[in-house]
C-alpha cells in the first residue's frame, strides 16, 4: 500500500464570504487542519464534513456504528447529527484536515456521491495524487484573495474527495466477493463472448443461485444487461471514433442482427446509433 505522510500547519480559514467568478455548485464553506489533534470531539455540526486523516488513527461512531480510523483515510460528518470521533490512546493523536461545506449543498454533494450514508469512512490506498491536491490547495491558501484563488480552491477541494473515492481501492470483504471480481474482471476481458454465467459459477464453486446473489449484493445490474452495458460503451467509441459500419460495429460486438443492435443501442442510451454518429465522431 502506497502510503505518504504529508502535514500541513494548524490553521482555520473561512471562504464563504468570497465570490466565485466561475461557480462549481460546491463552495467551500471553511478549511480547517490539526496536525496534532489529541482531544475527541463529541457534538452536532451544522455543516457537511470531510475530515482526511493523514496520520495516526483512532475510531468514529456514527449512528451506533463505531470504526477504526487508520491514516490514510476519510470520513464525513453529517449535519444535524451527533459525530463522535478522534484518537484513541493507542494513538494520542492524529493529522487531520477538515473540508467544510454548507448544509444546503447537500443534494449536490449526493449527486456527485460523494455524500453517501452508507459509507461514511473509507479508506485511501493510493495517496499521491491526493497528496498531489494538498499540496496545491496549501498554495492557493497562502493567498486567498488573489484573482480566482477561490474558485481554484473549490475545484481543488472537490478533486481532493474525489481522488480519496477514486484511490480507495478497497480488498474484497470476503471470499464470495473475491469470486465475483475475478468473475467480473473475465467479463470485462471478454466481453464480446457469449458468456454461461451458470457454468461460471460453477467453475467458480458456487450455485446459479448464489451466484446471482452475490453478483446482484456487488454489482448492483444484472449479468446480463452488464455485458450489454459494455458492449454499448464500446459501441459508442467505434461510433466516435472510427469509421466503421454500423452492421460492422455490430458484427464486432458479437449481435449477429444489425438491426437488433441498432434497437437495443437506441434503448439504451436513448437516441439511434446514426445520430450518435453524427452527434460525437471525431473531426479528423
Amino acid at each position: 500500500m502506497e502510503f505518504i505522510v504529508y502535514r500541513m500547519d494548524d490553521f482555520f480559514i473561512h471562504l464563504a464570504q468570497y465570490t466565485r467568478r466561475m461557480p462549481t455548485g460546491l463552495a467551500v464553506h471553511s478549511i480547517v487542519s490539526d496536525p496534532h489533534k489529541t482531544h475527541h470531539i463529541h457534538r452536532v455540526f451544522e455543516t457537511f464534513n470531510f475530515s482526511f486523516i493523514l496520520e495516526g488513527g483512532g475510531t468514529f461512531t456514527f449512528r451506533d456504528r463505531t470504526w477504526e480510523v487508520k491514516a490514510p483515510c476519510v470520513f464525513i460528518q453529517w449535519p444535524g447529527e451527533l459525530m463522535d470521533y478522534g484518537p484513541t490512546r493507542e494513538w494520542t493523536a492524529w493529522s487531520e484536515l477538515s473540508l467544510l461545506y454548507s448544509a444546503d449543498q447537500l443534494d449536490a454533494l449526493r449527486q456527485r456521491k460523494l455524500a453517501l450514508e452508507r459509507k461514511p469512512i473509507w479508506p485511501v490506498r493510493r495517496t499521491s495524487l491526493m497528496h498531489e491536491q494538498i499540496r496545491r490547495l496549501e498554495e492557493l491558501l497562502k493567498e486567498p484573495d488573489a484573482e480566482g484563488a477561490v474558485d481554484r480552491i473549490d475545484r481543488v477541494c472537490e478533486l481532493m474527495i474525489v481522488e480519496s473515492r477514486l484511490g480507495e481501492g478497497r480488498p474484497p470483504v470476503g471470499h464470495d466477493e473475491e469470486i465475483i471480481r475475478k468473475i467480473r474482471q473475465h467479463v470485462r476481458e471478454h466481453y464480446t463472448e457469449h458468456h454461461d454465467f451458470d457454468a461460471l459459477a460453477r467453475a467458480h464453486g458456487l450455485s446459479p443461485a448464489t451466484f446471482r446473489r452475490y453478483w446482484n449484493r456487488y454489482v448492483h445490474t444484472p449479468p446480463a444487461r452488464y455485458v450489454t452495458h459494455l458492449r454499448m460503451r464500446e459501441a459508442c467509441r467505434l461510433l466516435a471514433e472510427s469509421n466503421a459500419t454500423v452492421a460492422e460495429i455490430a458484427h464486432a460486438l458479437s449481435f449477429d442482427d444489425p438491426l437488433y443492435f441498432s434497437r437495443r443501442f437506441s434503448e439504451a442510451m436513448q437516441i439511434p446509433a446514426t445520430e450518435y454518429r453524427r452527434r460525437y465522431a471525431v473531426q479528423r
